[in-house]
């Protein structure tokens, strides 16, 4: 069984009609025209992709194709045809829209748009839950009602996990303000994905410096997964919460040998700046707690591999993205020869199930 890791919806504008309770559904999110003519999403009075980021080939604005344009977007029956062509049997799909939840100014709102995007989330993926799987997203301006929605998601919604961006409006991912959310995951067994997304005024180290989605795409992925995983491991997230899980996603993990590198130097000249951390960070980042996604053909796989072994490496697609790999990217990690076979079944899908917790059903997967 092949689980792609970490793909995406394009939420359509109508489903807030059906799924924003009141007394927000008037304040549901709408697609317009801005004054170039490009479309663009309209939510609480901010434009969606962020307007200010460019294609720095053509200095125009991109519209809303710039999440992918395959029916499968937003067409669970399309998807299925697209996931069939691209060799996978399972999809594990997070939000785009969902991904700005933490960006929005109103908390009150911001509850009531992660409960819509998870209802509609679960509907989605209701026409093939064994392929179809899926993961919330939370309202972190509220831990209280974040801890409400997950525990929902969860035991009513059958999610598989939450998402988290690399950092809270500003706060890094071993703020106290979040224990309570990864004391909920462990009880839950549900993993934690950290996701950054591009153009959702989520805050992104470096990018407040360009205007290109060229420049702030390259940089705000992996810079940003670098501080996260810096954070949970030298701030003793992951020793102070046996047996929770993180997935780091879209930044490829060509970063990761030099970065524990780098971690390993301050732990043995600086430790006692760190007080909440027991081990070396190769300990904590092989220990079970931290999953990779790695691009299809990232040439720099086989290196990672000998410094963190094959079971923490996730595949991923990316779809529907522009930048995914789709229709070729099951088929390119089957014909690698730099990695061995049985690394190949891990990446694949073994790996996956571990992160997401799912059992094989033998038709598919189901949580454990």
């Amino acid at each position: 069984m092949i689980i792609d890791s970490d793909t995406h919806i394009n939420e359509p504008m109508e489903v807030f009609e059906l799924f924003l309770e009141e007394p927000y559904k008037s304040r549901r999110p709408r697609i317009l025209k801005d004054t170039l003519g490009l479309t663009r999403i309209l939510l609480e009075g901010l434009l969606f992709p962020e307007p200010r980021l460019k294609q720095a080939h053509t200095k125009k604005i991109e519209g809303t194709s710039m999440g992918g344009v395959h029916a499968g977007s937003s067409d669970p029956v399309a998807r299925l045809k697209d996931i069939d062509l691209d060799g996978a049997d399972v999809q594990v799909i997070y939000g785009s829209l969902g991904l700005a939840i933490t960006a929005l100014p109103n908390s009150d709102f911001a509850v009531a748009m992660s409960r819509a995007c998870n209802n509609y989330y679960a509907h989605f993926c209701s026409t093939n839950p064994q392929r179809l799987k899926w993961m919330a997203t939370l309202p972190y301006q509220d831990v209280a009602a974040s801890l409400q929605e997950m525990k929902r998601a969860v035991s009513e919604l059958g999610c598989l996990g939450i998402t988290v961006p690399p950092n809270v409006r500003g706060k890094n991912l071993d703020h106290p303000d979040l224990f309570p959310i990864y004391e909920q995951a462990v009880k839950l067994n549900i993993p934690i994905a950290v996701h950054w997304g591009n153009g959702a005024y989520l805050t992104a180290a470096g990018t407040e410096r360009f205007d290109t989605h060229f420049m702030t795409h390259a940089l705000g992925h992996p810079f940003e997964q670098m501080i996260a995983l810096a954070c949970l491991v030298c701030g003793g997230i992951i020793e102070q919460f046996p047996g929770i899980r993180f997935a780091f996603l879209e930044a490829g993990c060509g970063w990761l040998p030099y970065w524990i590198d780098r971690l390993h130097e301050h732990y043995e000249r600086r430790t006692a700046e760190m007080p909440a951390m027991k081990r070396e960070p190769l300990e904590y980042i092989t220990g079970g707690s931290c999953y990779f996604s790695t691009e299809p053909d990232e040439r720099l796989l086989p290196v990672v591999m000998k410094m963190i072994g094959d079971d923490y490496l996730l595949y991923s697609s990316d779809y529907p993205h522009t930048d995914s790999k789709f229709p070729n990217s099951v088929k390119w990690i089957r014909e690698r020869s730099d990695i061995s076979e049985e690394a190949k079944i891990k990446l694949l899908g073994v790996n996956a199930a571990r992160l997401y917790g799912l059992e094989s059903t033998g038709a598919g997967y189901k949580r454990g």
